[in-house]
């Protein structure tokens, strides 16, 4: 009788052990939003009170030639150097480095402030002026809500697989900056 006692104690707790092994499985795969190994288009749009047009077309190129892609890595920035074009204009340095993970996108801006593309460029946003960065991913992203660390920055969601990041009015874009997008 003690032996059969023994037994089901074991064997309860093996199936309690499993039943909580799975349950953190399952809320690890919930955690992660995005998911390491896809793939992500970048594309830059800039509106200042009219249509809304792409970066490349501001030097008379198609909208897509200065798309960047790149795989979701969780320990390096998909995006280091973002919207960096050295053949354009006398040569345009990175403006962000974009990191994104399971759970957030993160942007910092690179340029030091005497920069000569970007210093001129430098500015608190206006009303009407918008800077979308436009990610599409391979595979559904999984973003439901968000959390922006910066109240001129959000976050839209225009399909299971596009979501854009929405720089507007109010934004200080001068040296340092940086923001961080929770995903949710």
């Amino acid at each position: 009788m003690r032996t059969n006692k023994i037994l089901f104690v074991a064997a309860l707790n093996v199936a309690v052990l499993s039943a909580c092994s799975s349950s953190d499985d399952d809320n690890n795969i919930a955690e992660n939003i995005l998911l390491e190994g896809m793939n992500i288009t970048l594309r830059n749009t800039l509106e200042e009170g009219g249509t809304e047009g792409s970066f490349p077309s501001l030097f008379g190129q198609t909208d897509d030639a200065f798309d960047e892609s790149a795989t979701l890595s969780y320990s390096e920035p998909e995006f280091p150097t973002a919207l960096a074009q050295p053949g354009v204009a006398g040569g345009i340095s990175g403006l962000y480095n974009i990191d994104l993970n399971a759970n957030s996108i993160n942007f910092t801006l690179l340029p030091a402030a005497d920069d000569p593309f970007w210093v001129n460029i430098f500015e608190v946003f206006p009303a009407g002026k918008f800077d979308r960065y436009y990610l599409t991913f391979s595979e559904p992203h999984n973003i439901t809500s968000f959390i922006s660390s910066n109240s001129s920055v959000s976050l839209r969601i225009d399909s299971d697989t596009v979501a854009v990041v929405q720089i507007a009015e109010g934004y200080d874009m001068n040296p340092p900056m940086s923001f961080s997008i929770t995903l949710e």
